[in-house]
Formats: structure tokens, C-alpha cells, sequence
């Protein structure tokens, strides 16, 4: 009798030991499984990528067509010299050289009409604008004086002004000081070269760019010119309205030693860009965004007067009109949280087992993963056609009835069932509006999450881990 009761105290032991045991060990091979489900991932986001970069040459080649980033030069007054210089003979001849002389003051004000261009499923950012300009330059005499030229030497002056792209000109362009108008015709000098964008294959290389490598590349800028009378013009009073078109991005260059730009536009979504932020916040009022910059430098660009070709590129500032959270970027995003959505079915799919004596085999486990990862390729897919809120309800709907149907199929339990669903619905809901969050995204992201492992914890505590002890 004795030895019975032993043989079924050890029985019972091992029995608690095995399933114990089996516990550990599909816990462990549900985790190893969460992880071999990352392996598509990669792949999925590598695809989102491509799919992205797609969007960027079309966006490009719109606004090739169109007319593309602007940066706005000037304007400035061009003055023609004779120089005594000696030559290789060591006799002294007469060489013509040009130096450049920037405003003192220079005041910009313009609107700005954004809107999309699109072209089969991409849209590109571009804008119409009409701006103002008006500029105060020191007298004649002054510049001479300080550029160090004999008015006798002087072999022509000229007012000139130039933007980024010549395609965005709309209408000619006139400056008026005085009362006269000139109107300004195409010049063949090179007076300012700009800084070509940085090679995609460089920058992801984290190559280092400063303004002094040798290996920039640059572009001259197109100016427009007019020869002008320094004895009748006023350089007091030089004014330039025009209209004018471009994509993405609109820079100016702080020329002056007083430079002010006002601007407004229908776009909500700026970023501020360049060496200068606007000196107050801007303001919205009817559907209009007002910024405005003040800039003061004692000593403007590389000097008030120059000579030669310069790069004023590091000088710019201005506004880059963004499409926010578009939804390549929010594709991208949710799909980093992969991980979230595999781990927590498969830990909810692993609590219910234990708690309710269910079996579920590893393989129901995969095809559910697999299910949650074909979820963002179909994400992706909609969302260059719908836009990424409808998609995004499609994409999740349709997964959480498969998963829904797939699950009651081997639970045959209605009550388990609606909690998954009920788990996938919360689950998709938080990622997406974490996904619609800008500035505040990381702060009720990781709220959200210590609220999810709060509740694993939880529920973990209900599995018996040891029931040998």
C-alpha cells in the first residue's frame, strides 16, 4: 500500500515537472517564433523604401517641369572697372574687373499660393508666389569710396537680380527707381554659383559636406541685368514686383545689412529652413500663414562689397512647404511596430492556451504572423490609392476578420475569440493614433506601452510557471 501511494506521489511529481517543463519550452519556442516573424520585415520596409524613392523622382521630375527650388538673390549693383595692373612683362596695363555691391536695406513681402501637382499616384508640392522688393543702397559716391574706385575708371554700372530656376519667372521683370523703369534682360556674367543637392549614395554613407570641400559641386545662377545711370538713378528708392513659380522650397538670401521678409501663405505645414529662424512665431488667421524674419548684419555675406563668383548658399533662409505625415512615412512607422503587433497576439494566444487547456500549435501561431506582416504590403498597396487613414482601416479591418475567422475555427470558442478581436482593435486604434501624433507621438507612445506591459504583467501572473514547487 505503501509502496502504491509512492509510485503515485512520484507519478504525479513528474506529471507536474513534464507539464511545467512544456510550459517553459513553448514559452520559448513562441518567442523564437516572434522573432523568425521579423524576418520579413526588412523586406517589407526595404519595399516602402523603394516605393518612396519612386515618389521622390517623380516629385523631381515635376519640378524640373515646373519650375524647381528657388532661391532669391539680390538685387545688387554691378559696377565695371578699369584697374592698373602689372603684367608678366612687369609693364603696367588696364584690366576691367567688377565688384558687386549689396543694399542696405532690403524689405521682401509676398504671398504665396501653394497647392499639389499630381502625376499617376504622387503628389508634388509647388507654389505660385508674387513678391515685392524694395531696396536702399548707399549713394554712388559712397560706393565708390568704399570699393575703392576712381570715378574715372568707371565703365558701366548695372542693377541686377537672379533666382535659383529661370523657369519660374512669370512676367518680366522692371525695376522702378525714380519714377523710371528698367527693365531688366538676361546676363551673360557669372556672378553668384549655387550648391548643388548633396548625392543620395554620399549622404546615407554619412559622408561629411562643409562648405569647404572641394568636392561640392556647383551651378552658376542666371541673373538679369540693367545698365543704369548712377547720376539719375535713385538708389534710394529700388523697387522690383514680380510673380513668380517653384517647388518645395522658397530661400532667400540676407543680402543686406537690414534684411525683412514677410511673408504668407495658404500652407499650413512649414519648416523653417537655413542659417535664420523667423523672428517671432507665426501666426494663422482665414486659412493663412504669416512668418516674418528681421535680419541685422554688420558685415552681410562675405562682405557688403564683393567681387567674383561666391556661394551665398550657407547664407539662405527661408520655408520648405512639407507634406506631412504622408503616407510613406506613416507606412514606414507602423511597420516598425511589427514587433508589437506579432508579440502581443502571440502572448495573448499563449495565455489563453494555458489558462484554458487549449493546444495551439506553432504552425496556427505562424500563419497568424504571417497574416499581421502581409498586413502592411496590403497597407502599403491602398495607401498610394486611398491615402493612408482609409487604407490603413481596410488594410487592419480585413486582417482582424482573418485572424478573427482563423482563430475560431480551432478555439471553437466564441468568448476567447471576441477577446482577440477585442485586443487586435485596441492594439490597431493605439498604433493609429500614435501614427496621426506629430511633436507628442513619443511621449503617448511610450505611455501606451508601459500600459501594455503593465497589463502582460498582469495576466502573467495567473500562468503557473513552477507548479512542481
Amino acid at each position: 500500500m505503501e509502496n502504491n501511494d509512492l509510485e503515485n506521489e512520484f507519478r504525479t511529481e513528474n506529471r507536474s515537472i513534464y507539464s511545467s517543463n512544456k510550459t517553459m519550452i513553448k514559452g520559448f519556442l513562441v518567442c523564437l517564433l516572434v522573432l523568425l516573424m521579423l524576418i520579413p520585415i526588412p523586406f517589407i520596409l526595404n519595399l516602402i523604401e523603394e516605393r518612396q524613392d519612386n515618389k521622390t523622382k517623380v516629385i523631381t521630375e515635376i519640378s524640373d517641369k515646373w519650375s524647381g527650388k528657388q532661391t532669391v538673390y539680390g538685387p545688387f549693383v554691378e559696377i565695371t572697372y578699369l584697374e592698373n595692373v602689372k603684367n608678366q612683362e612687369g609693364k603696367i596695363i588696364q584690366q576691367q574687373n567688377t565688384k558687386y555691391v549689396s543694399a542696405n536695406d532690403l524689405s521682401v513681402n509676398g504671398t504665396i499660393d501653394s497647392q499639389l501637382k499630381s502625376r499617376s499616384i504622387y503628389d508634388a508640392v509647388v507654389y505660385t508666389s508674387k513678391m515685392n522688393f524694395n531696396s536702399k543702397f548707399m549713394s554712388f559716391t559712397e560706393m565708390l569710396k568704399d570699393a575703392e574706385i576712381e570715378q574715372a575708371n568707371v565703365v558701366s554700372t548695372k542693377i541686377v537680380f537672379g533666382i535659383s530656376d529661370t523657369k519660374g519667372y512669370e512676367n518680366k521683370l522692371i525695376v522702378n527707381s525714380g519714377g523710371k523703369n528698367y527693365p531688366l534682360i538676361v546676363d551673360t556674367r557669372t556672378i553668384v554659383l549655387e550648391t548643388l543637392p548633396e548625392p543620395a549614395s554620399a549622404a546615407n554613407e554619412g559622408q561629411d559636406y562643409s562648405r569647404n570641400n572641394k568636392d561640392i559641386k556647383t551651378s552658376p545662377v542666371q541673373f538679369m541685368s540693367q545698365k543704369i545711370d548712377p547720376t539719375t538713378f535713385d538708389f534710394n528708392q529700388v523697387a522690383l514686383n514680380f510673380s513668380m513659380k517653384g517647388s518645395q522650397v522658397l530661400n532667400f538670401i540676407p543680402s543686406a545689412i537690414n534684411t525683412k521678409v514677410d511673408l504668407t501663405t495658404n500652407w499650413k505645414d512649414l519648416k523653417y529652413d537655413g542659417n535664420f529662424l523667423p523672428n517671432t512665431d507665426p501666426t494663422q488667421k482665414d486659412g493663412k500663414t504669416n512668418v516674418k524674419w528681421s535680419i541685422y548684419q554688420q558685415n552681410p555675406l562675405q562682405g557688403q562689397i564683393w567681387q567674383d563668383a561666391s556661394k551665398f548658399t550657407d547664407y539662405s533662409f527661408g520655408v520648405n512647404f512639407l507634406q506631412m505625415n504622408d503616407h510613406y512615412d506613416k507606412t514606414y512607422r507602423s511597420t516598425k511596430y511589427a514587433i508589437l503587433f506579432i508579440g502581443l497576439t502571440f502572448v495573448a494566444f499563449f495565455f489563453i492556451e494555458n489558462r484554458n487547456r487549449f493546444n495551439i500549435h506553432l504552425v496556427q501561431y505562424a500563419l497568424v504572423g504571417f497574416a499581421i506582416s502581409v498586413n502592411f504590403v496590403l497597407l502599403l498597396s491602398l495607401s498610394e490609392y486611398l491615402g493612408f487613414d482609409l487604407a490603413y482601416f481596410i488594410s487592419s479591418g480585413a486582417t482582424i476578420l482573418l485572424i478573427t475567422f482563423f482563430v475560431y475555427s480551432f478555439l471553437k470558442s466564441f468568448s476567447l475569440t471576441l477577446k482577440i478581436t477585442m485586443m487586435l482593435v485596441l492594439l490597431y486604434a493605439f498604433i493609429y493614433s500614435v501614427l496621426q501624433l506629430k511633436e507628442h507621438a513619443l511621449l503617448v507612445g511610450s505611455i501606451g506601452l508601459f500600459m501594455i506591459v503593465a497589463i502582460l504583467m498582469y495576466y502573467s501572473k495567473n500562468i503557473e510557471w513552477n507548479k512542481s514547487n
